[in-house]
């Protein structure tokens, strides 16, 4: 399904080369993505209000009038075109996500690739290039850095120092 923010790719059929996104490219991918997660809320938004009852002011025998049904389907309506939106936004965010983890793969940023899916018959080889997931090997980062005090006894020792030194300059002042 092709999106109105899409990059026109010219028609390489001669040459089958792949030329990967310029830095700038990528920013402006990027920047569709906000643009479009922008959108994908505003679209969720009046989704979810097309679903609220209006509140009324009036007597409870107003209440039966005959535009109250015409409001329901008004009111269907506009959650159907709310959700439709909202589904074409998430695709679009969707695709060009997926467009952006392609080009950090092939910056060599990340390695996703898993040897394993490719063939079945090889070994698993230890590697230390990070997977993208907060694993590097079989070590998990995030693991590794919780267990660690380091860095919270470190910012204590810099807070306590910070605090001693206003101290020192309030008592200096009187």
């Amino acid at each position: 399904m092709a999106s109105p923010n899409d990059v026109a790719m010219e028609d390489g059929s001669s040459s089958g080369i792949h030329e990967p996104f310029t830095i700038e490219e990528n920013i402006s991918q990027l920047n569709a993505v906000d643009k479009s997660a922008v959108e994908l809320m505003s679209h969720a938004a009046t989704a979810l209000s097309s679903l609220t009852t209006p509140c009324s002011t009036g007597s409870p025998a107003d209440m039966d009038r005959p535009d109250v049904d015409v409001d329901a389907a008004a009111a269907t309506e506009a959650f159907t075109r709310s959700t439709d939106a909202f589904l074409t936004a998430l695709h679009d965010i969707d695709v060009r996500m997926k467009r952006q983890i392609m080009a950090l793969e092939e910056a060599g940023i990340v390695n996703l690739n898993n040897t394993s899916r490719a063939d079945p018959n090889s070994s698993a080889k230890a590697s230390l290039r990070p997977n993208g997931l907060g694993a590097v090997g079989s070590l998990d980062v995030g693991w590794l850095n919780s267990r660690s005090t380091k860095v919270e006894r470190d910012m204590e020792a810099e807070l306590w120092d910070k605090a001693k030194k206003l101290l020192e300059s309030h008592g200096d002042k009187d």
